[in-house]
């Protein structure tokens, strides 16, 4: 893990005792919650909005979730899905890997990728704030362009607004910002131009100035997320309706959005069997999963899905659970 540089000054021994105490530690990891690990997958950080653009064609949004992803993962506490499998799953539906996700948005991207929480975010800032050291060399053009002559330390600081989302309802559970700054004197990220999704957890990279400033935000970013947070938002109700027809590759359900059926949602095609009990002669009914169905429109009192998995038949019942 990379520290940050911290300098205090003119601050009275106990002051600065007292503020170490109450500060919190980026650098440890929050407690795993018992039960399951929630499955997330983390989408591209959106530029959208950054008044500057010197890093060129680098990446930030995608660097740092690459470098979030991994420190996810490491974490533990969650099961984290494949980003490099994220972009071509969403694209091949026509969905955005990055930016802001609307709610019918994050189901359908959910159930797409098999996570139950998405997160998402903006970088909000990536500029220079700051310079010391020698003037002689002109920077090049852009911030992170190369010193030429002499030595010059830059600052940089990071922004960024972050979002968890949960997949089944597309309300967020848990909503913060934060910023990171880092001083250093080569801040050239023209080298890791065109990295795709998964690329930039590389020693190169993350032993770059550039590297070193995401990755402390990403180590920042990955200890505030809280599982513990993620069931506090609304859960969708447990359904059960039955399949009334079947129009070509078009699955009709009698339930729709007034019974709290959502686009994206996904529901088990039950085949329902009843049996007579030898001994007791009473009448048993077992339960058989046949089939997946997966919602593509939703009206008052009716839905339009297709067939994920198995088949689908006129009057089985599908089910929901939350």
């Amino acid at each position: 893990m990379w520290h940050n540089r911290v300098v205090l000054k003119h601050l009275p021994s106990l002051l600065i005792a007292g503020a170490l105490a109450c500060a919190p530690v980026w650098g440890s990891a929050q407690p795993a919650v018992p039960g399951p690990r929630p499955s997330i997958a983390v989408l591209d950080f959106s530029t959208q909005g950054l008044t500057s653009d010197s890093w060129g064609s680098f990446q930030p949004g995608v660097a740092l979730s690459d470098l979030l992803t991994d420190r996810m993962v490491n974490d533990g506490r969650f099961n984290v899905l494949d980003r490099s499998h994220l972009s071509s799953t969403l694209g091949e539906h026509q969905l955005s890997a990055s930016g802001e996700v609307d709610p019918e948005t994050a189901i359908r991207a959910g159930h797409l990728v098999g996570a139950r929480y998405l997160i998402t975010g903006n970088i909000l800032q990536l500029e220079q704030t700051g310079q010391s050291g020698a003037g002689a060399g002109s920077l090049l053009p852009g911030v992170f362009g190369a010193a030429a002559g002499g030595v010059s330390t830059h600052r940089v600081t990071i922004k960024v607004a972050v979002r968890v989302i949960d997949a089944r309802t597309g309300q967020i559970v848990q909503s913060f910002a934060d910023e990171e700054s880092r001083s250093g004197t080569s801040w050239n990220a023209g080298g890791f131009s065109g990295y795709a999704a998964g690329s930039y957890s590389n020693e190169q990279f993350v032993n770059s100035d550039m590297g070193h400033l995401i990755d402390d935000e990403a180590a920042k970013v990955a200890t505030t997320i809280d599982p513990s947070r993620f069931n506090s938002g609304p859960v969708a109700p447990a359904l059960t309706g039955q399949i009334a027809a079947i129009d070509g590759n078009n699955i009709i359900i009698n339930i729709g959005s007034n019974a709290g059926v959502q686009v994206g949602q996904t529901f088990d095609i039950v085949k329902v069997k009843s049996l007579v009990d030898p001994t007791t002669h009473a009448v048993l009914h077992v339960s058989e999963n046949v089939g997946r169905l997966q919602i593509d429109s939703v009206s008052s009192s009716a839905s339009v899905g297709h067939v994920v998995s198995g088949k689908a038949a006129v009057r089985l019942t599908v089910t929901s659970g939350p």
